[in-house]
């Protein structure tokens, strides 16, 4: 269920639970493309959402316009906040905030491995082949503009847990971590394409995992990336304050959570 966690006459913050497509691609994204998630589910988006209980967004935007309002993206099971305006001159306003990377986002993220106390992940990320998937690196051109994008995130460790999942060597145990992340810039998967290129894989995460990594997931009970978007801060385009806006964990990754602490 989607919550609102704040909203003014401007703008709205909303929590976005996990499997909820933000909004379907566009049919010229689609040419020569197998079905994304967004076309496959293009009556359970964000987007349809947003026209149906927020009023300004029907008023302000065109009915032709697939993102209205939505002023960034989260992937579909990624949960957490997400922020929307309620029209044109604010969304403009906020997305210039983005593209100056102005806005502070925060993520929390239960990882394979040990990235170490705290570091900086860098890399240039480019799509591979023709579909969605990312990689990091040795790519030969990116989703945007065919050439591989810098990306860069900040992280630390907040705590690590030791277990011994199904399926492998009982005698040595896991080593997972719960990190924080920053991301410096806002690439496709960006954070889910980084922590696969360090070795350590996002729990739950179906597309960019390793052998071990989905065992962990199975034994864990956790079938989407234990990925959350907890903290965003930016400007009120009105009243030119820092807002902050804050989610604790998705249910499903709350659990997980108190499974690994118990």
């Amino acid at each position: 269920m989607i919550r609102i966690l704040h909203e003014t006459a401007r703008w709205l913050a909303l929590e976005k639970p996990p499997g909820l497509v933000v909004h379907p691609p566009s049919p010229e994204a689609m040419v020569g493309r197998d079905p994304a998630p967004g076309a496959k589910h293009a009556g359970e988006t964000l987007a349809n959402w947003l026209r149906a209980n927020v009023p300004e967004i029907t008023r302000n935007f065109s009915s032709d316009d697939l993102r209205p309002g939505i002023v960034h993206r989260l992937d579909t099971d990624t949960s957490g906040i997400i922020l929307v305006a309620k029209d044109p001159e604010t969304l403009t306003a906020l997305q210039d905030q983005f593209r100056a990377r102005t806005v502070e986002k925060v993520y929390q993220a239960l990882v394979l491995g040990d990235p170490g106390e705290r570091g900086t992940l860098r890399g240039s990320i480019g799509r591979v082949g023709e579909d969605t998937r990312q990689g990091v690196k040795h790519l030969s051109f990116s989703w945007e503009k065919r050439t591989p994008k810098p990306a860069e995130t900040d992280f630390h460790v907040i705590d690590r847990f030791l277990v011994r999942p199904l399926g492998l060597n009982q005698e040595v145990g896991t080593r997972l971590c719960w990190l924080e992340l920053r991301p410096k810039t806002g690439r496709t998967h960006q954070l889910r394409v980084q922590l696969l290129d360090a070795g350590t894989p996002i729990i739950g995460d179906p597309m960019y995992s390793t052998k071990e990594s989905r065992e962990v997931s199975k034994s864990l009970g956790l079938d989407r990336q234990f990925l959350h978007a907890t903290s965003l801060t930016f400007t009120d385009p009105l009243r030119q304050e820092r807002v902050v806006m804050k989610s604790p964990l998705a249910p499903d990754l709350q659990h997980v959570f108190d499974s690994l602490q118990g």
